[in-house]
């Protein structure tokens, strides 16, 4: 399979309609039923490890993790700040979390629980809130309220795509 560009390195254009608002509302909240399709018969054990990088439940408690972020970025843009509230780019929240010693069980639940939030918050926000402007930090360029919640989107993809690519991989044979 054709290797995945690494989040940091990505670009984005924001240049859809705000009419893309119910898009981008289904794929934000599509992601806690794709993620757990996904993991419906993935092995608890096998998803604590990855000698690569993140595990399974790295990546699944990350985007639990970020759900504070989008939530604050989500404020600064109803408090028409001019620039977003910045993320760790160390991820030493994740990093820190010790998710492997969590259940997926658990892992999914508190990010279904973090993400209803903002999908319940966000739901009845009409043009003029989906407009508001503000900068992002590190791309370094404006982007509306809806801008960012594309940007979450994309960023669930990533991460989504790691978890499926993960347990795509053939399990190591005993003795090799």
């Amino acid at each position: 399979m054709i290797q995945q560009t690494p989040w940091f390195e990505r670009a984005f254009n924001f240049d859809f309609p705000i009419t893309n608002f119910p898009v981008i509302f289904s794929r934000l909240e599509g992601t806690l039923f794709r993620l757990q399709a996904i993991l419906m018969n993935a092995d608890d054990d096998y998803c604590s490890y990855n000698a690569d990088g993140w595990s399974v439940k790295e990546h699944l408690g990350h985007l639990s993790d970020l759900e504070d972020l989008w939530w604050k970025r989500m404020q600064d843009f109803l408090d028409r700040k001019e620039i977003l509230t910045p993320a760790d780019l160390t991820n030493t929240k994740t990093n820190e979390a010790r998710h492997n010693e969590k259940s997926l069980e658990q892992l999914m639940q508190q990010f279904v629980v973090e993400r209803q939030r903002t999908l319940e918050t966000i739901y009845g926000f009409d043009r003029s809130t989906l407009g508001l402007m503000s900068a992002h930090p590190r791309l370094h360029q404006p982007m509306r309220l809806i801008d960012s919640l594309y940007f979450v989107a994309e960023h669930d993809d990533h991460h989504t795509a790691k978890i499926s690519g993960l347990l795509r991989k053939p399990e190591p044979v005993p003795g090799n």
